[in-house]
Parts: structure tokens; sequence; C-alpha cells
């Protein structure tokens, strides 16, 4: 019961969709070899539910256009058919540019218990099932597969009554109910930690001569030559009411090289200097760094 929400007879519907956003490819939710052995009964409901609900959320968020191939092609050939598609852009037509990331997400841990009571009076069951579940996501850039960042996601835990009435079927019908309610809000809780980590904000700090450092090191994927832009956010207000609006004017003001990683923080060689200041009263007022895009 996996969906795809992509299908290449349906092109015209899905071009829009993707519009000006980042382009995902979701590759398939799986489980670790471990935790399929432990064959808890909820897993397989699961897995089915949550690439309809992780892409839904990931898409409402305005910044993504998450596609779902990998029931279409395996990924060892997916270069091949993308080019060949007629969503991306091929021989000379210019239409959205090729996918630029892969999302693997994994279930490391499931584990679940289920507590069955009877009620003699009319046959029927009250099931409680308790659910606890930590997925691992990695982002994998296709153009270069080295360049990966690892999200650990906080793990979701739920607990729930099931009131089953005579058949097997029956009993079937709500769990799934409650599952796919369970994978949905799973899914949401994903989408919002992926959101909250692949848009970290990047503090520049300590400028002193030609160098300075970043508030990030290796524990945030930061690594030995890479380039980032420098950035400063100005306020907005409200020409009326006078009120300071969410946002700012973003304004590039130089740019620097990582040349030494620690865990936390990067000392960097300024490359572009057009007014880099670290000395400010608040630390929001600092410079932000972002990685230069190519």
């Amino acid at each position: 019961m996996k969906n795809i929400l992509l299908i290449f007879s349906s092109l015209v519907l899905a071009i829009p969709l993707l519009g000006n956003k980042e382009t995902i490819i979701l590759g398939e939710i799986k489980a670790t070899e471990s935790v399929l052995k432990n064959n808890a009964p909820s897993l397989t409901a699961f897995l089915e539910a949550m690439p309809t609900h992780f892409k839904h959320y990931l898409n409402s968020t305005g910044k993504y256009a998450v596609i779902d191939i990998d029931e279409i092609v395996s990924q060892s050939n997916l270069n091949l058919e993308l080019e060949y598609s007629e969503i991306f852009e091929k021989a000379g037509t210019q239409k959205e540019a090729m996918p630029k990331y892969l999302l693997n997400c994994k279930v490391v841990e499931f584990m679940e218990k289920v507590t069955r009571v009877t009620n003699p009076l009319d046959n029927s069951t009250r099931l409680n099932r308790d659910i606890y579940v930590s997925m691992t996501m990695i982002l994998i850039e296709r153009g270069n597969q080295s360049e990966q960042k690892t999200f650990e996601v906080p793990v979701f835990n739920a607990s729930w009554d099931e009131d089953v009435f005579g058949s097997t079927s029956s009993e079937n019908f709500e769990s799934r109910k409650k599952i796919d309610q369970f994978a949905k809000e799973a899914a949401a809780q994903m989408s919002s930690h992926f959101m909250k980590e692949i848009e970290q904000v990047i503090y520049l700090h300590g400028k002193n001569g030609t160098q300075c450092f970043i508030l990030a090191g290796y524990k945030n994927g930061v690594k030995v030559g890479q380039h980032y832009d420098v950035f400063i956010s100005k306020p907005i207000f409200h020409p009326i009411t006078k009120k300071k609006l969410a946002g700012g004017a973003i304004t590039k003001i130089g740019s620097v090289k990582v040349i030494n990683t620690q865990e936390d923080v990067s000392t960097c060689e300024i490359l572009e200097d057009n007014g880099i200041n670290t000395e400010v009263s608040s630390p929001e007022d600092l410079p932000i760094a972002k990685v230069a895009t190519k």
C-alpha cells in the first residue's frame, strides 16, 4: 500500500508541484535487520503509512518537493531514469533541475507491547498498544555521495486502547486506523525535526584579522575546505504599525573558507570582507554563515 507522489503517466499534474522548490528524492523507509527480526505486530502497517504522511508534511513546508520513485526504478538506475523522464531537464529542454538530494529514512528501534482483556459478557476485546519508535534520516548529496548529513530523530512513543468486537477483520481495521494516526503524528514530528536541522543557523564569531570562527563543527557536518557565504539580517518594520516583522532583509557581506574544524566550532579564513563585524551588542546580531552555492 505504498503510494507514489509522482507517476510518470501524470506528468502534467506533477510539474506544477515542483515549481522552484528544492527537490528531494525520498528512498524507501526501511527497518534494520534487528528490528525486522523482532516481528512487531504493527511494524508493517507503520512502514506502509509513513512515506505518504512524511512526504505530505515536507511538501507542506513550501520549501521542498519530495518525490518517491523507489517502486519505478532502483536507486542504481536512478540517474538514467531521471535523465530520460519528462519531468527534469534533458536534451537541452529547460524544465526542472535534477534532484540534488536523496533522503533515506530507517527505523532503528521498534518496540511494541500488546495487552488484551476479553469481556465474557459481549465477547469484546479491549486491546492496549504501547509503541516506541526510533528513526534516523540521512540526507545525501547525489552529486557527491560523501556529502551526507545524519539526523538523529527524537523518539516517538504512543499508547492507545482499541475496542474490538467479533472477527479478526474487525480487529485489523481498528488497529490500522490507530497505527495510521500514529504514523501521521510521527511523520509530522520527523518533518519538523528535518526542517529545524537543515535550516540550522550558523553564526560567525571572533573575527581577528583575516580569520574568524563559525559556531559549528564536524558534528554538524562542517568539513575542512568548505566555503561559506556570510550574511547579515536587518529587521523590517511595518510602515504603518511600526511593528517588527518576522524575518528580515538578507545582505551578503563576505565569504570564508574552513581551515580547521572541531566538534562544535571551526576556524575559517576570510576570503571576502565587505563589512564583516563580530563586535556586536547582541549575539543575535552576529553575521550568519551559509554553505556557498556553486
